[in-house]
């Protein structure tokens, strides 16, 4: 199922480039995109099961090291949007805030079985920022559309610095060629697989409440 989410998501890349192409065509441009989607998908074969893999968890950077890379791309973003020397009460907070929230989101995965990924640490940033900017007062003096660059900015930087390693679920490696399963197939590691696999589609749905632009994952 992990190979045909990035299957389906190839295949959408793939889509992007020929609405590329059409667009600069000009006997094409006219034309319907064409985009192949398989909405039910049922597999059915013998396989033989050979062995297991264990799952990776993913290894989050340290706090110290996120914080300082945060800060530094911070200052970096407001100075891009004019705004660095009209922020040293918000910068102050933000510093307070993301350093506290790094430090619970490290403690959580030392403390528990839970599985963080880079997605926990861009939001615990996010809370971060909003409460920073609500204790300083600067979402009332600075214009909403450079905060929410700067925001965007700071997300995308810590969204690509926070892990160390990425996770990676269990496995098994199984035989699926027909040769090779009458071979080694036994009672204790042969089963016929016979799934049925049906494409639901998710789509990012963005909205401002409050000032503040939320975005979450709906049906299509």
């Amino acid at each position: 199922m992990i190979s045909l989410v990035h299957a389906r998501r190839l295949a959408d890349e793939e889509t992007a480039a020929v609405a590329e192409y059409y667009k600069d065509h000009p006997l094409l441009e006219g034309m319907s995109l064409p985009r192949v989607r398989v909405p039910e998908l049922t597999i059915d074969m013998p396989i033989t099961i050979d062995k297991h893999t264990p799952a990776k968890v993913a290894e989050l950077d340290s706090a110290r090291t996120i914080h300082t890379a945060l800060m530094t791309q911070l200052k970096k973003s407001l100075d891009d949007e004019d705004i660095l020397s009209r922020t040293k009460t918000f910068q102050s907070n933000f510093d307070k805030e993301a350093k506290l929230a790094l430090e619970n989101v490290t403690e959580r995965q030392r403390s528990s079985d839970v599985r963080l990924t880079k997605e926990s640490i861009v939001r615990a940033v996010d809370d971060a920022f909003q409460k920073a900017l609500k204790k300083s007062g600067s979402d009332r003096d600075i214009p909403f559309e450079r905060l929410e660059a700067v925001n965007h900015q700071v997300r995308h930087h810590v969204s690509s610095i926070a892990l160390k390693s990425q996770s990676l679920p269990p496995g098994i490696i199984t035989s699926v060629v027909s040769s090779k399963v009458k071979e080694s197939a036994t009672p204790q590691n042969a089963i016929r697989l016979n799934i049925t696999i049906r494409e639901e589609g998710l789509e990012w749905a963005t909205s401002i409440e409050h000032g503040t632009k939320k975005s979450k994952l709906m049906p299509e």
